[in-house]
């Protein structure tokens, strides 16, 4: 117990510690929350440790790790006053806390004192007062503990007199970080960088997908395959989140590190997780399916990507299917000599104005590429229908330059 003191006491407050107080308390001090968030990602990481032993996969396991810290902070958030509630039980059974406690204040002190604990503490050291309309939570900067006065059972004077003690308590917070960091203007100058670098990690991301797109060169949708790149990003914005909270609890103006990380981090998180997204790259044998109307020597392996029912604005062309070919890496002289020799394709600039109808808008035209058109109702290549009706049509491109083969699948209403 702290030793009485002979000075004389100016006001004396009676009060009693509640799980409700307790709950009103957290809603005003965040860092209630995030340590809760601590315990929770200690878990997660030991859950991790279990998910990357058995998974060799390490975009898995970033994922996870990811999807479970999302989890554990939303939760965290919305059962915080049951949480907090719970905690103080706890404290209480412990006998941590007591039922029952007073305050006494002094001049220069006040002593906080209960049925089995006393502590006193200085005015110099409450390092953040709030007033709401029910209460005045006064937080000591060492002990790291708040203290509860209910406006309710307080008189007036001593109100007055707590407002008049912590009146200049941010110039006092101010004046304690300059003592307590040596270079305070190095800190300042380190989150402004750090700011800054925060929001340029967005476009680092997206030079970095590029970068590596270049060097893999992928083929139609498979660029979302390399969006995990976005994540390597992350730490920045989680260290703007994690020092904004430090620096601006030590009285630095970092709120704004704080919103840039959560922004920033967030749009790395959902553009990261694009590498999830299904692609249309199928198994290339299936190409076997349409080897038969291709009519040409075909090359043992490439990439193959098929996207089905597609849309386009052409209304005479439903039931669309697009088959993508990708030759880039393997010996096509078989496959181009034997288009350039075979009858049923022909050089973009020899095709007939006429036949231009059955090749579909979204295929680029050019001369130097050759071309085939499939009629399947009327099993028979480059010919408009002679009558009025439905047809199943495969308009066919071959690009010798970009060694890519494109099919393009549909019902053409002729008319």
């Amino acid at each position: 117990m702290e030793k009485e003191s002979n000075e004389k006491c100016l006001f004396i407050y009676e009060s009693e510690a509640t799980a409700d107080e307790y709950k009103k308390m957290v809603k005003y001090f965040p860092e209630v929350y995030w340590k809760m968030v601590r315990y929770g990602t200690i878990l997660n990481l030991i859950f991790t440790a279990i998910i990357a032993i058995l998974s060799k996969s390490s975009i898995e396991v970033l994922t996870f790790f990811i999807i479970c810290e999302a989890i554990v902070m939303i939760t965290y958030k919305i059962r915080l006053e049951k949480n907090a509630e719970k905690s103080f039980n706890t404290m209480k059974e412990k006998k941590r806390i007591d039922a029952e406690w007073n305050i006494k204040f002094f001049e220069d002190y006040f002593i906080e004192y209960g049925e089995t604990t006393s502590c006193k503490m200085e005015y110099s050291d409450i390092e953040r007062l709030i007033e709401t309309d029910t209460n005045i939570y006064l937080k000591h900067g060492i002990k790291k503990i708040v203290i509860i006065i209910q406006k309710n059972k307080c008189e007036i004077e001593l109100m007055n007199f707590i407002r008049q003690k912590f009146k200049n308590i941010e110039k006092d917070l101010e004046n304690k970080k300059n003592i307590e960091y040596k270079n305070p203007n190095f800190i300042k100058s380190g989150m402004i960088i750090l700011f800054i670098v925060t929001i340029a990690s967005l476009w680092g991301g997206l030079y970095s997908v590029g970068l590596v797109n270049n060097i893999l060169n992928p083929h139609g949708f498979n660029f979302t395959k390399t969006m995990w790149v976005f994540w390597c990003w992350l730490p920045i914005p989680i260290l703007s989140i994690v020092l904004g909270f430090k620096y601006k609890n030590k009285g630095f103006k970092c709120t704004k590190n704080i919103v840039a990380g959560f922004i920033i981090g967030f749009l790395l998180l959902c553009y990261g997780a694009f590498c999830f997204f299904p692609t249309f790259e199928q198994d290339y044998s299936k190409i076997d399916d349409y080897k038969n109307i291709i009519d040409a020597e075909l090359p043992s392996s490439g990439v193959l990507e098929i996207m089905e029912d597609m849309t386009t604005i052409e209304q005479d062309k439903t039931e669309y299917t697009i088959i993508n070919v990708y030759y880039d890496k393997e010996d096509v002289n078989d496959l181009t000599d034997s288009i350039e020799n075979s009858n049923n394709w022909i050089l973009g600039k020899e095709i007939k104005s006429e036949l231009k109808i059955l090749i579909p808008s979204i295929i680029y035209a050019d001369e130097y590429s050759y071309y085939s058109i499939y009629n399947k109702t009327l099993n028979e290549y480059n010919k408009i229908p002679n009558n009025e009706g439905n047809y199943e049509i495969y308009a066919m491109k071959y690009d010798k330059d970009y060694k890519t083969l494109g099919i393009h699948k549909f019902k053409y209403s002729y008319k």
